[in-house]
């Protein structure tokens, strides 16, 4: 019985031990445009290194019946969340400005980078 108990303990110990010290960070977004083929974030270099889901949503309407709590009025609108936890994530960015979107996941790529090395 100790034998099995100092086993277990040991395997806890190497799997605790065998564990990444560093997560990246992971962010989300969902773009909303016009037309499927208007949708660009996707295309921003590295972006899978802080990519943990995203979404195209085509429409004003669609929009507004997925996601009401966020009131979007216009196309193209652009949703950014962080990942904070288990099931959990914080929006850190709303805006109808491409330009913004796309600076903000670029330097969250940058700084993933500075992290990683």
């Amino acid at each position: 019985m100790k034998k099995l108990f100092l086993l277990s303990l040991f395997l806890l110990f190497l799997t605790a031990c065998g564990m990444p010290t560093y997560i990246p960070d992971r962010f989300s977004y969902i773009e909303i445009v016009d037309q499927k083929e208007e949708a660009s974030l996707s295309e921003i270099e590295d972006l899978d290194l802080i990519l943990k889901d995203s979404e195209v949503v085509v429409g004003l309407d669609e929009a507004m019946e997925n996601y009401p709590k966020y009131n979007i009025e216009q196309t193209p609108a652009y949703i950014i969340f962080e990942y904070t936890g288990y099931l959990t994530d914080d929006m850190i960015l709303f805006t109808y400005d491409k330009e913004e979107a796309v600076s903000l996941l670029k330097d969250k790529i940058q700084d993933e980078k500075e992290k990683a090395e």
